[in-house]
């Protein structure tokens, strides 16, 4: 009976996301020219199009790669080819379930952990590490953008507002660096705080959360994956390598965002793609899945500020961008789910 009703949450909040995604996405035609918008898009230019999925793939290439680089420090013997598609099949789990990127990395190291039968444990702490990366690569991009319009003079921003953007952004950058570099027993203790606060809390509600948070298997499992993380990132070429990977892979998510626009007629400056492309990741943060609907609202009116375009062409190059960032890489997850998932079987027989 517990499966069935975890089943039934699970459909609930999944129905949940789709019709708020399908809510905002009404209400973003609502309020723009869809004839105007269906127009941009069948007068797109197709060989820009390509241009943009083949960068979004590359994209994809580059950040498995990261997790591949990350992971090998752990287990060298790991196939790199898996870990690449287990890390695609991943994606796909993040992109279509709601609150999936907030979850991304316990999907992405489930999926491997699964496909490659190893401890989840020593998998999330290296997965953990590559996401990591990646999202400082995200911050790099988006400081690179923010000082590339900072300098451009047809921004048409204000500068004291670009830099407050830049500050905070590096100061989050440099800080968060610093914690993990050298503070990593700080994150330890946090967890260690966040598990007692919650054992006195709603450890009195359910014996299960109490007996699950007893400090000496926090403890155990804390240090087991620090010491899994250490040894994922204790090689400073690995690190740099992966880093290197997680930069390219905005680099090319972001001019598939520039690109996508250019194939409708909307050009816009480099600054503004690389600065966009990684922020729009906070709206991904809401329940919808991989931030369907909330993305296109987000990036359809900040691009509408800075952009000469009509809302509508924006809209359309917005649109661009989505499939070939979104439904692009959920096919091709799903493909990879389901190729992992055939090896699996024919195995087993």
């Amino acid at each position: 009976m517990a499966t069935v009703s975890k089943e039934r949450r699970g459909y609930g909040r999944l129905l949940l996301g789709v019709g708020l995604a399908v809510v905002l996405l009404g209400g973003l035609a609502m309020t723009l020219d869809v004839r105007a918008i269906g127009r941009a898009l069948a007068d797109a230019d197709p060989g820009l199009v390509a241009l943009a999925a083949g960068l979004s793939l590359s994209a994809q290439l580059c950040w498995s790669l990261t997790t591949a680089t990350i992971l090998e420090g752990v287990d060298g013997s790991l196939p790199r080819r898996r870990i690449q598609l287990g890390y695609l099949s991943g994606t796909f789990g993040k992109q279509v379930l709601p609150l999936g990127n907030v979850g991304g990395s316990a999907i992405l190291s489930y999926v491997i952990a699964e496909d490659l039968d190893r401890r989840f444990r020593d998998v999330f702490a290296a997965v953990t590490a590559s996401e990591l990366l990646v999202f400082a690569g995200s911050v790099g991009v988006a400081v690179a953008g923010l000082v590339s319009i900072l300098l451009s003079p047809y921004s048409g921003l204000p500068t004291a507002l670009v830099l407050a953007v830049l500050t905070v952004t590096v100061l989050v950058l440099v800080v968060g660096g610093a914690v993990l570099a050298y503070r990593i027993h700080l994150v330890a203790t946090f967890v260690e705080h966040v598990a007692w606060l919650l054992r006195v809390t709603l450890g009195r509600i359910s014996v299960r959360v109490h007996r699950s948070l007893a400090p000496e298997r926090v403890g155990s499992g804390t240090r087991s994956f620090l010491d899994a993380f250490g040894t994922a990132t204790g090689e400073t070429r690995r690190l740099v390598v992966a880093t290197t990977l997680a930069v390219l892979g905005w680099l090319a998510f972001s001019l598939a965002l520039s690109v996508g626009l250019l194939a409708v007629g909307a050009p816009m400056p480099l600054g503004f793609a690389l600065f966009l492309t990684p922020a729009a990741g906070v709206v991904t943060l809401l329940p919808t899945p991989g931030g369907l609907g909330s993305t296109e609202i987000g990036l359809t009116a900040a691009l509408t500020v800075v952009l000469a375009s009509s809302p509508a062409v924006v809209a359309a190059g917005v649109i661009v961008f989505r499939l070939v960032t979104y439904w692009l890489v959920v096919a091709v997850g799903g493909v990879s789910s389901l190729y992992l998932s055939a090896t699996v079987w024919h195995a087993l027989d």
